[in-house]
């Protein structure tokens, strides 16, 4: 039977109905896709929110609910945008999906220390938006903007949305698990002790126990709570995991994640291409090789400032050799000239 070599397999078209998006608009240079799952997904999660409410009510609340959220997630993936731009990094495209944003940039941070700026910088927006919405939320009592006849008050309910989720945001993202901000952060703080390969791929490795950890509650919170929360984070889990895994490999063959640090093999070792760059990783020195080389470096240091002293002793000496000869120094002097001419000798 003949089969089509450029006919899509059923699992391929289900996964490209999966990925699809639409265009959402163009923000401060940055164009803005959807994922219609996310789309999908993110009112049917909030839908318990919205029971014993009339279709009215119920539907404002999921509108309300649903735009905070991205609203709140596009701010987060501008956040690093603009960090970005302070070093020429530009961002084309931001997209939208049901494990939250992905800001796509043109290249990556040049050094450890602009990554912890990019990095932070989308966490910070969270605290931007707590600012104004936690004195209003601790101002307010529910009903203070309820429309008449309405049994919710979508405003209180909106700003208790804008708390909560940027609260959450804000320590979702600092934990030190590699996709995320915090393991970017934990990378980056590494690779100013390490190479930036063995950094990464240190990182890596707790970020991947993370994303198995976000998989097993995120499992529990679905079988066992009925938790619609559950699948979200169990994916968050796997997408982690993945990320990880594609991080790690990049860095056992890759010249590094920062163009400030990278360098052509040859620049560093003649027989460099012998071993690559996974071997590089894991021949930095340790620490008792560390603590060598530093006593070693203090050790050039202090012969260097002896010579330096010696030399003006010798100078000095020289011009007293000029004003009363050889026969005219002192004892001490001469010890000066001889202890010089030992020092030059091989």
């Amino acid at each position: 039977m003949y089969r089509d070599p450029y006919a899509e397999s059923g699992l391929a078209r289900v996964l490209k109905a999966l990925s699809a998006s639409f265009r959402l608009g163009r923000f401060f240079r940055v164009e803005v896709r959807v994922f219609y799952l996310a789309l999908i997904l993110t009112p049917l999660v909030l839908a318990r929110g919205a029971q014993g409410l009339s279709f009215v009510e119920g539907a404002t609340y999921l509108g309300l609910t649903t735009l905070a959220i991205f609203v709140v997630i596009w701010s987060h993936e501008m956040g690093h945008i603009v960090a970005g731009r302070r070093y020429g990094i530009e961002t084309p495209l931001i997209t939208l999906s049901p494990l939250g944003g992905l800001a796509h940039m043109s290249s990556g941070a040049p050094s450890p220390d602009k990554e912890i700026r990019i990095s932070l910088a989308g966490p910070a927006t969270h605290t931007l938006w707590l600012v104004p919405v936690l004195p209003l939320w601790l101002w307010l009592d529910h009903g203070d903007l309820r429309p008449s006849g309405w049994l919710s008050d979508p405003g209180y309910e909106l700003l208790h949305t804008l708390l909560w989720l940027n609260a959450g945001l804000l320590v979702f993202n600092l934990l030190p698990l590699f996709p995320m901000d915090g393991g970017r952060v934990l990378r980056a703080i590494l690779a100013k002790r390490m190479h930036p390969n063995r950094a990464t791929l240190i990182a890596c490795r707790v970020g991947t126990i993370g994303g198995f950890l976000f998989l097993g509650v995120g499992l529990f919170l679905w079988i066992v709570r009925d938790d619609l929360w559950g699948p979200i984070l169990a994916m968050i889990g796997i997408s982690n995991v993945l990320a990880c895994k594609q991080e790690a490999l990049a860095a056992k063959h890759g010249a590094g994640p920062y163009m400030e640090q990278t360098r052509q093999p040859w620049e560093m070792d003649a027989d460099a291409w012998k071993r690559g760059a996974a071997d590089d990783a894991r021949h930095e020195p340790g620490f008792f090789e560390r603590r060598r080389q530093a006593r070693d470096a203090k050790r050039r240091e202090r012969a260097a400032d002896d010579d330096a002293a010696l030399q003006a002793e010798v100078d000095r000496v020289l011009d007293r050799v000029n004003e009363v000869g050889l026969d005219g120094l002192s004892a001490a002097e001469k010890k000066i000239l001889q202890r010089a001419s030992k020092r030059r000798r091989p």
